[in-house]
């Protein structure tokens, strides 16, 4: 394991620990469908409480082990963003907010499976990465299940715009405050590349990343609207907003 402070390597024992709770959690989560439908309320109440507990341990983490730089402690990465984005989907079932939840998760994803700068498991900020990546990663499946929300073919726009405008803030934002958001700054793949050529990439990268998540969540709905999960007890849908 990842000595105290130290960042975790890719495939190492945190690294795989990290990888079998999502494991356990997501079996729980689709191999009960029926079950998180029938307790969403119960279940909405634990994922926020627990969302809660992550943010009081990294900003806390930041103010007690480090210091509070505004280059790293900002809520401005994606996944921080990401645990925003999923306390107001919990609090408003709006579906505006489960867009961006769905198609900003993403990026946690390449976190998640490729950790740069992640803190092992022994760490207060290793402990916050799991609990959000978990989370964010999962949540676009809980709202399918729990309370019927779907997505459509343009939502991926939608998103994209929105990812943009978070793009060019945060590159006109890090020189600022000697920033990493985005990993613009300790980017990591292809570290040397100019701007000119890793901006672009990194905008179709994103692009590419948001339609193989508008498949995947696709595929699920199928799922979810019956194919080969027939006999969920329906439950009132949330309000949305178009």
């Amino acid at each position: 394991m990842a000595p105290f402070g130290e960042y975790i390597n890719l495939l190492g024992v945190d690294h795989l620990l990290y990888i079998a709770i999502l494991v356990l959690v997501a079996a729980l989560l689709f191999t009960n469908p029926q079950s998180v439908r029938s307790n969403r309320d119960q279940i909405t109440i634990v994922i926020f409480l627990f969302s809660l507990a992550q943010q009081i341990i990294l900003y806390g983490s930041y103010f007690i082990l480090f210091e509070f730089d505004l280059g790293e402690s900002l809520p401005l990465h994606i996944s921080r963003i990401n645990t925003i984005i999923g306390f107001l989907f919990l609090l408003t079932k709006d579906r505006r907010v489960y867009i961006l939840l769905c198609y900003f998760g993403l990026f946690a994803w390449l976190s998640f499976l490729y950790p740069s700068r992640v803190f092992g498991i022994i760490h207060p900020i290793g402990i916050s990465f799991l609990v959000s990546h978990v989370i964010t990663l999962l949540m676009p499946f809980y709202g399918m299940i729990a309370y019927d929300m779907r997505l459509k073919k343009e939502d991926k726009n939608f998103a994209f715009l929105c990812f943009l405008c978070y793009f060019v803030f945060v590159y006109f934002f890090n020189p600022l405050v000697d920033g990493n958001y985005f990993y613009l700054k300790y980017r990591p793949i292809f570290a040397t590349a100019p701007d000119y050529i890793y901006l672009p990439g990194a905008l179709l990268v994103t692009y590419i990343l948001f339609s193989l998540g508008e498949w995947l969540y696709e595929r699920y709905q199928k799922i979810i609207n019956g194919k080969r999960i027939p006999h969920l007890s329906p439950v009132p849908s949330a309000p949305s907003k178009e």
